[in-house]
């Protein structure tokens, strides 16, 4: 109940091997979503008869998208890594 507690008051929870957890199932999740939505995106496209090779240039906010999120989130965890490792030391 300690850990629950200390989790929502933002309190240091996770260890070095948590973040690590964390990060790989983070990837998996962003793997899956890309995955369910480009393969949604194309069944719309041959539903209504568009050829993807015109619909490709709307495909760069996605990537990008997806890109920004993975960065943001591995910063944060890089921070929580830098504030974890420097609370040990004091």
């Amino acid at each position: 109940m300690n850990d629950l507690i200390n989790f929502f008051a933002l309190r240091p929870v996770f260890t070095h091997y948590g973040m690590k957890i964390v990060w790989y199932i983070y990837l998996v999740n962003a793997f899956v979503q890309t995955y369910i939505a480009v393969n949604g995106v194309f069944r719309i496209l041959a539903q209504r008869g568009i050829s993807w090779e015109t619909w490709s240039p709307n495909f760069i906010p996605l990537i990008l998208g997806i890109i920004v999120q993975l960065a943001l989130v591995r910063l944060l965890l890089e921070v929580a890594a830098v504030v974890l490792s420097s609370a040990r030391r004091s």
